[in-house]
């Protein structure tokens, strides 16, 4: 017997929830603001997830793009660094067909005075007095 009244009691607990008689109940209506309080907290849970995602994504992104700069950032150093080597640069102007000076630099000395808003050249003999 007890296994007819566990099958009835479960089709009733079927019939009840099928009809929807349980939403109109005292018991329901009473804890109908927790319900919505929970209900509320489950979609900013939701919403938090998916800003939370979309902030991931995004950070990984610009950490993508932060190892494309400094990689070509160490391909710009090295090539600046070959560059800034004398026989590349030698090479490179002898192209045009310029070459490195054999002699070493020399001094030019202005031996001129300014009177009255005038140069006046004077040779290096009368410069000394």
């Amino acid at each position: 017997m007890s296994k007819n009244k566990s099958k009835k009691d479960k089709k009733n607990i079927i019939k009840a929830l099928m009809s929807g008689d349980y939403l109109a109940s005292d018991p329901l209506i009473k804890q109908l603001p927790f319900i919505a309080w929970i209900t509320f907290l489950m979609i900013l849970y939701i919403a938090k997830n998916y800003q939370i995602d979309k902030t991931l994504y995004e950070l990984g992104k610009i950490k993508n793009e932060n190892e494309a700069l400094k990689t070509k950032s160490i391909v710009l150093n090295a090539r600046k660094i070959a560059t800034m080597n004398l026989e590349y640069c030698y090479k490179e102007l002898a192209k045009d067909g310029l070459k490195p000076s054999d002699q070493p630099p020399i001094k030019i000395f202005d031996y001129s005075i300014e009177i009255n808003n005038k140069k006046i050249k004077k040779s290096r003999k009368n410069a000394s007095r």
